[in-house]
């Protein structure tokens, strides 16, 4: 079964051979009187949205996947962009919801966590980037959401796992290699690693479409190399 998976970040191109199309998405843009815009159009200027997708592609080559971009010419956004398209992802009751960003506005905590806690009553998991595993940055931290950071420890393909931590996985920050460009020079960074989870958990949830985030979070923790108590 083909599995829904949002990925906010920079839009996607459909058309890069590492995405193979996407099914669908949006873009989610602040005018100057501080409204927000509604666009089709999710084109990828960056290249930080596609190479998110490459990750999950390659992981969960049948994935459903949708771009929710909310990024421009730079890998920051407002957090009332942040919100709307995490509504958006949640309406359209997509299965897995993939944020390469946090915050750590504790004005804007409450909000969060209450789209969080109605995507888990709805069986949606939320996979976020963090920093480390004490990182207190939301929402890879606040309760429902798995939290991944950059573990340099981990080849790709592995995930470690700090039960108790704030933020319980990590796992390898590389996309996929880049032909005639060094891997130094290509993107790397904890949203990568998060990708890496979100990607596995495509892949599990193809074979097991009605399992559950406590579920799944228990299974990453039972295949995870080395996990640490």
């Amino acid at each position: 079964m083909s599995v829904p998976v949002a990925i906010i970040d920079s839009g996607i191109n459909p058309f890069h051979p590492h995405v193979h199309g996407v099914s669908g998405g949006i873009s989610f843009r602040m005018d100057e009187t501080a409204d927000i815009i509604e666009n089709p159009d999710f084109s990828d200027h960056i290249g930080h949205g596609t190479a998110i997708a490459g990750v999950i592609r390659e992981k969960a080559p049948d994935a459903d996947m949708y771009a929710v971009k909310i990024f421009y010419d730079k890998l920051k956004a407002p957090v009332d962009l942040l919100i709307a398209g995490l509504k958006w992802a949640i309406d359209e009751n997509m299965k897995i919801i993939h944020l390469s960003l946090g915050t750590e506005q504790d004005a804007c905590k409450a909000r969060l966590g209450q789209l969080c806690r109605e995507a888990y009553r709805k069986h949606i998991i939320m996979v976020a980037a963090a920093r480390s595993p004490e990182d207190d940055i939301f929402p890879a931290g606040l309760p429902g959401v798995i939290g991944v950071y950059w573990n340099r420890q981990c080849r790709k393909g592995e995930i470690i796992c700090h039960p108790g931590c704030r933020i319980e996985f990590g796992a390898s920050g590389r996309p996929r290699k880049l032909t005639g460009i060094p891997e130094n020079m290509n993107f790397s960074g904890h949203s990568f690693a998060a990708a890496q989870v979100t990607g596995k958990i495509a892949a599990l949830l193809e074979g097991n479409p009605q399992a559950e985030p406590e579920w799944l979070r228990e299974l990453l923790a039972q295949q995870a190399v080395n996990p640490e108590s």
